[in-house]
């Protein structure tokens, strides 16, 4: 279901494979536009969609701009491989984008997880064999896992109903300030509940760019959980709210750690959103909510996904600006 046209935030469905900036509208993205990074990569840091593709293992292109870089790699038919094949299939897609890196820092990662609740194991569903790839690649990245809380970056990972696992990464020449949520526990550090070997991300990530100075918050995907719990299981509006109030409170964490005063609304710094929403009956409410909430956005991507718990009903990214 599309929004009225006449309310501010108009709709606009997106085919495009690459999809250029979207001053003022919705997008709603589907196909494999819902596998590519969102459109304000390119803008914001000014990459551009021209891409450099690379043999080897796993299908990568790459695309410099003047301080950031954009990874991008593809394991086909990912969905057919077994725990163990996908385990290293992960570690692989992660060590080739560790690769293409160079000199850039990784602040920013998605991940496009084919069959995301698939069971694999006696233990495992797609997503935690997904994580351990995951941990492993960054444990060789990082040396320790006493480091993932100062270079983790942030992260969105969900399912599709494609076969390919997809992960792109932003790199950046200077490296970002990973930033946490105080109302939930950092994810490297869940228990055992979440899977053998945790999720790896940061909450958000602070880079600043030329056109940036004061800084911006690369905010990963945010859903209604509290500490390490999902909250509001029945209730659409109730994990909507809990949801915004992590997207404010991640702004907050990102001053507080820029040692910035500001008293202003802190959803209203938000620019752009990509909203993965699990039941297609639940757009038009998400939409209310987003627009009476969110005061100055430019653009907002909806994308209908498989989340990484199956019990959350939407879970929304986006870019904040210090």
């Amino acid at each position: 279901m599309q929004p009225d046209p006449g309310k501010r935030l108009s709709a606009e469905v997106s085919m495009k494979t690459a999809p250029a900036p979207f001053p003022g509208f919705v997008q709603f993205v589907q196909g494999h536009d819902a596998l590519v990074a969102p459109p304000w990569v390119h803008e914001l840091f000014e990459i551009p969609i021209d891409l450099q593709e690379h043999a080897g293992d796993v299908a990568t292109t790459v695309s410099h701009g003047t301080d950031a870089c954009l990874i991008s790699v593809r394991v086909s038919h990912a969905a057919s491989l077994d725990p163990d094949a996908f385990e290293r299939a992960t570690v692989c897609a992660y060590n080739t984008i560790h690769q293409h890196l160079g000199k850039h820092h990784p602040v920013r990662f998605w991940n496009h997880i084919p069959a995301i609740h698939a069971v694999m194991d006696s233990e495992r569903d797609r997503y935690m064999v997904f994580n351990a790839g995951r941990f492993k690649a960054f444990e060789s990245w990082y040396g320790s896992t006493a480091a993932f809380s100062r270079h983790v970056a942030t992260a969105s990972g969900v399912g599709h109903a494609g076969r390919d696992l997809v992960v792109h990464c932003l790199g950046t020449k200077e490296p970002g300030i990973a930033i946490e949520n105080p109302r939930q526990i950092a994810s490297y550090r869940y228990s055992r509940r979440y899977g053998p070997l945790p999720p790896c991300f940061a909450r958000a990530t602070t880079v600043k760019t030329a056109r940036h100075l004061r800084g911006l918050a690369l905010i990963g995907g945010t859903a209604s959980i509290r500490g390490e719990d999902s909250i509001h299981l029945d209730s659409l509006s109730l994990q909507l709210e809990e949801t915004f109030e992590n997207l404010a409170q991640l702004v907050v964490a990102a001053r507080t750690a820029a040692r910035q005063q500001d008293a202003s609304a802190a959803l209203g710094q938000y620019r752009y959103l990509r909203i993965y929403y699990r039941r297609q009956q639940d757009v038009a409410a998400i939409l209310d909510a987003v627009q009476s909430s969110f005061a100055s956005l430019r653009g907002a991507e909806l994308i209908q996904a498989e989340l990484c718990r199956a019990e959350l009903l939407v879970e929304i990214e986006g870019v904040a600006q210090l």
